[in-house]
């Protein structure tokens, strides 16, 4: 029998003080679109550059259906001054037994060195650990994007490790390797 602990919530309205973290809507796709389909975003990620907007809004469609899921953590990350979306991050549950989760985001390069990112996952973790009960809550990059490891050590993420040709990205640039950060609700706890 399986046992979890992770609440079973609906992805709501966070705030940070530039930040307002709420759940998609089909509305986003231009902006999804503006962060996806650029090159420079997206030469880390997981996942292929978008090329049409036809592709972004089955994306964003997706999200939508899966935010019914009380399990679906997922946001679109807005900044407060301008009211435009400049963003995305999310936490996926990768063991509901150990109560375990994953953390991804995803920034517009017009916001990049603002700080946001750091914010967005401060505010990611205190709601997945104090909300929707997480006991650790993991999240990895590619060894090419040291930036991003940078966020997560000011979230309070320590660097565990990291697996090998980890996935897949391009012909051009073939499998990343990748470095692996986690905490746990008690380490997090310490922090705050």
């Amino acid at each position: 029998m399986m046992k979890t602990e992770i609440a079973p919530l609906h992805s709501k309205l966070l705030h940070t003080l530039r930040l307002l973290l709420r759940p998609p809507t089909m509305a986003d796709s231009e902006a999804v679109f503006a962060w996806s389909s650029d090159p420079e975003v997206t030469r880390y990620l997981r996942y292929q550059t978008h090329n049409s907007i036809t592709h972004t809004r089955k994306i964003v469609k997706s999200w939508i259906t899966q935010a019914k899921d009380p399990y679906f953590f997922f946001w679109i990350i807005e900044e407060i001054s301008t009211e435009q979306a400049v963003g995305s991050i999310g936490i996926q549950v990768v063991s509901f037994n150990d109560n375990h989760g994953e953390v991804g985001y995803c920034f517009n390069r017009s916001v990049w060195n603002k700080g946001y990112c750091t914010e967005a996952l401060k505010e990611i973790l205190r709601f997945g650990f104090e909300e929707a009960r997480f006991n650790r809550i993991q999240a990895s990059h590619s060894t090419n994007n040291p930036a991003s490891g940078r966020v997560m050590e000011k979230a309070g993420m320590m660097r565990e490790g990291g697996p090998m040709k980890d996935f897949y990205k391009s012909l051009q640039s073939g499998y990343q390797d990748t470095y692996l950060y986690g905490i746990t609700k008690a380490a997090w706890r310490l922090l705050h």
